[in-house]
């Protein structure tokens, strides 16, 4: 069952960015060495026990940690069980990860890459947690399992592959469901369905968000950018629009005309957590002028 590893402690092993004293006898500092290996977990014996695999190694930031947590109703802040969990895990250094990956035959993806994850054995994606990364986001659109770091500390340290299955990262935490939601095969979330995608950011908004539909099996991604002074944009062939703030009050109202949603990028993503494409109004975060988290 995924969550096996939750909660499980270090044993009072020195954690990553502890200060150890020049001035401790060697003693001292051999155990403290030994406790932060301990920790990360060795170099794997075994140079073959990653062979066949590809991976890609993401970790969540301050922001996603606050985005991605669940929040609970009947208590207060930062007193549910997840949030002590994500405290208690093993520390994460993704360069180490990626170390220990490579010295285990592991193959490392410097990005996303459709045509290398389909030609290994099997391809994952490591991270701290679930988060709300490009390649968290592209992993989940794609069906690319989201394990955690947990499994490479734990398969070194056996010097033998463990079932990743069990070390499974949520998809995400469901805004409409208020709790995480287990990771699950899927597929094409996005099938068949035509976007508009409208922005006056280019990279961070029309590509990445161009790119994640495509790769959850959109059947056509377009992009405008709201700056420029084009009316003729024929909306009708469109399903749906997914915009910001900066959405021209032209196509806001021509949306609005042929009942076309417009919606914001928490759309997709709840999309991809949920693992098929939720409502368009069932939540106020959807609306293409919200706040995103």
């Amino acid at each position: 069952m995924p969550g096996l590893w939750r909660g499980r402690r270090g044993g009072g092993a020195v954690r990553a960015g502890e200060f150890v004293s020049p001035c401790d006898s060697g003693d001292n500092v051999e155990n403290a060495a030994a406790a932060l290996d301990d920790s990360r977990g060795p170099l794997p014996q075994n140079k073959t026990l990653f062979l066949g695999y590809a991976f890609l190694l993401t970790m969540a930031n301050p922001s996603d940690k606050l985005c991605s947590r669940p929040k609970r109703v009947d208590g207060p802040a930062g007193s549910s069980e997840e949030e002590e969990e994500f405290s208690e895990m093993i520390p994460y250094n993704k360069h180490y990860a990626e170390l220990q990956l490579r010295s285990g035959a592991g193959y490392i993806l410097e990005d996303f890459n459709e045509t290398q994850c389909s030609a290994a054995y099997q391809c994952l994606l490591i991270a701290d947690q679930h988060c709300r990364t490009r390649k968290y986001f592209l992993c989940l659109a794609r069906g690319i399992p989201c394990v955690s770091h947990v499994w490479v500390h734990d398969s070194c340290h056996a010097n033998k592959l463990q079932n990743y299955r069990d070390y499974l990262l949520p998809a995400g935490y469901s805004l409409q469901e208020h709790k995480l939601l287990e990771w699950q095969p899927r597929e094409n979330p996005f099938r068949n369905l035509k976007v508009l995608v409208v922005s006056d950011q280019r990279q961070n908004f029309l590509e990445l968000w161009s790119e994640i539909l495509m790769t959850g099996g959109a059947a056509s991604v377009k992009q405008h950018h709201s700056g420029t002074q084009n009316k003729d944009i024929a909306l009708g062939v469109f399903d749906v629009v997914v915009s910001d703030p900066s959405c021209p009050a032209a196509i806001l109202k021509l949306a609005e005309a042929l009942r076309l949603p417009v919606v914001s990028q928490e759309w997709v993503i709840q999309s991809l957590i949920a693992g098929e494409q939720v409502g368009y109004n069932k939540n106020p975060k959807y609306k293409h002028d919200s706040i995103p988290c």
